[in-house]
């Protein structure tokens, strides 16, 4: 269990090296709701999270609860754990005692004002100290290695490094990894293929909680598939499925008609199970709801379909030395690039898939011609701001199942169950990813996984600039005769990432005193200064 697409059209994919970046991010861009507020809505999911803890009650207060899905996997071999955090736990609970208490003066401050006030309020609200400052950065921080498996790549050896600081509480980001199987009968574990995710919770957290616990097993099944059918093939050989695998066998050789092309197994596999995913939470669903007339399981069925989700899956292939990276939505991996000289370079192995992207409007024009409201104010029908995403059944369900349904669902605190205007030919959004495919050379040095929230902060070159300090400053010491002088405050390299992230203004500004501020403010009024921020880095050839 996991411990938790094209650029031109249906079925072909894009190569990394057609996207090198040295500054393409996002700086001076300011955090937003993906799916803006339905006018005269209100109201709050009452549904809490499951599968959490916290560190004696207080984490989850804060807003920076972790789960089970993100945490240490449960196949890691527990003396593979890297200690990352020395703060007692009694200090940390004592920091995160003192940060409840002033969040909870704040929100008294800042509650009932109005916009242009509040954010003026909170520009004159205390600094947290910098024990309360580290407190928060360590609660939900990780590391670990990932042996190479016996048989395979010897120099196949991996870092993980993961940390999440909230914004909405709760936090509507999920992180997820598990090893895949590569065999043809799911019998064997191939350990040295891996996949690596991150998922960007909008409108709520069910939709991204249901990918982060699906999402793996999915993605298995859809490879065994792939390499049945790749058997089936080179001989005339009968082969039976499963009633459960049809589904998923039907989209395979769909996406193969239709490309006009023989697929790699893992780009194939990824985008099937991207759009059977989707369709299990969106469609599957509500046929599920409409055939039992349960209300008591409507929040379980329809609330992933009410929520929505940004989804970005990295298959790292070390045998192979291969990265896979499928995205639907605006969360994005970079890989650093340690060139010869001793520079450092981003380079991007995803595509943001928003407005801004130009072969997006193009398809999104394509798919509705003549409704020029499609794309209002930089958002789908002036509400979403990707163009491709999980869930958001608003942008999928028909007209009829909407109006049905959406009074019932709205009434029970899911705001977002309402009709975005000008709606004539769903659906909108799909969740169909962009593949990038990239071969690893022995310049590329780690890959960064990160919901959008790091990049409203940092453009591209930033990211991979701060990271490679960290790198040169930890990695190059491992090895010996280094001469570096490079220190680092973190041994956690996503946490050293998300604390240069919350240290600057957005356009390239950095002081403490940025993120002593930015952490004082309590949700949900925090969301309009930051985004929930969530990271992986996975260190290449990891000593």
């Amino acid at each position: 269990m996991p411990h938790s697409l094209s650029r031109r059209g249906f079925g072909s994919s894009v190569t990394a090296n057609q996207q090198s970046s040295d500054d393409s991010g996002s700086a001076g861009k300011k955090p937003g709701a993906k799916d803006a507020a339905p006018s005269g809505s209100s109201g709050s999911s009452s549904t809490k999270r499951s599968l959490t803890f916290a560190i004696g009650g207080i984490v989850a207060l804060l807003g920076v609860t972790s789960y089970t899905l993100l945490r240490q996997p449960s196949n890691m071999p527990a003396k593979l754990a890297i200690p990352t955090d020395t703060t007692s736990p009694t200090s940390m609970q004592m920091a995160l005692e003192s940060v409840a208490t002033k969040r909870s003066d704040a929100q008294k401050k800042l509650d009932g004002l109005a916009s242009k006030e509040r954010r003026a309020e909170a520009k004159r609200l205390g600094l947290l100290t910098e024990e309360e400052v580290d407190a928060i950065l360590h609660a939900n921080e990780n590391s670990w290695y990932i042996e190479p498996a016996a048989g395979g790549s010897t120099s196949g050896k991996l870092r993980v490094d993961t940390n999440q600081v909230s914004s909405n509480d709760p936090i509507e980001d999920y992180l997820a990894w598990t090893t895949l199987s590569s065999s043809i009968n799911s019998a064997a574990i191939n350990s040295n293929r891996h996949m690596f995710s991150v998922f960007d919770g909008h409108a709520g957290y069910m939709c991204a909680e249901q990918l982060a616990a699906r999402m793996g097993p999915m993605l298995n099944k859809s490879l065994e598939i792939v390499s049945r059918l790749a058997e089936l093939k080179k001989s005339s050989k009968k082969l039976e499925f499963g009633a459960g695998d049809k589904a998923l066998v039907k989209t395979i050789r769909q996406i193969e008609r239709e490309a006009g092309l023989d697929w790699d197994h893992v780009p194939l596999a990824l985008t099937a199970t991207f759009i059977n995913m989707d369709y299990e939470l969106v469609t599957g669903a509500l046929a599920e709801f409409l055939k039992q007339q349960q209300l008591m399981r409507i929040d379980e069925l329809l609330g992933p379909a009410v929520s929505g989700s940004c989804g970005l899956v990295a298959v790292l292939d070390t045998d192979a030395k291969e990265v896979t990276v499928a995205n639907t939505g605006d969360s994005r991996a970079l890989l650093g690039v340690r060139l010869k000289n001793g520079t450092w370079k981003a380079v991007r192995l995803s595509q943001d898939q928003t407005a801004d992207n130009a072969n997006e409007l193009a398809r999104m024009a394509r798919e509705h011609p003549g409704e020029d409201a499609v794309i209002h104010r930089g958002r789908v029908l002036g509400g979403l701001m990707p163009t491709r995403a999980f869930g958001d059944c608003r942008y999928k369900w028909p007209l009829e199942a909407q109006q049905d349904l959406f009074p019932v669902l709205y009434s029970r605190g899911h705001r977002y169950a309402t009709t975005p205007p000008n709606y004539a030919t769903p659906p909108y959004v799909t969740a169909r990813p962009v593949i990038v495919k990239h071969l690893l050379s022995d310049d590329d040095k780690f890959i960064v996984i990160a919901s959008d929230g790091l990049y409203d902060q940092m453009s591209d070159a930033e990211v991979i600039g701060t990271v490679s300090q960290w790198y040169e400053a930890h990695n190059d010491k491992v090895k010996g005769g280094s001469t570096s002088t490079l220190t680092t405050e973190d041994g956690n390299a996503a946490t050293h990432l998300i604390r240069a992230a919350l240290s600057t203004d957005g356009y390239g500004q950095r002081s403490d005193s940025f993120i002593r501020r930015s952490l004082a403010i309590p949700p949900p009024h925090s969301r309009r200064f930051r985004d929930d921020i969530s990271v992986t880095i996975v260190t290449l050839n990891a000593e």
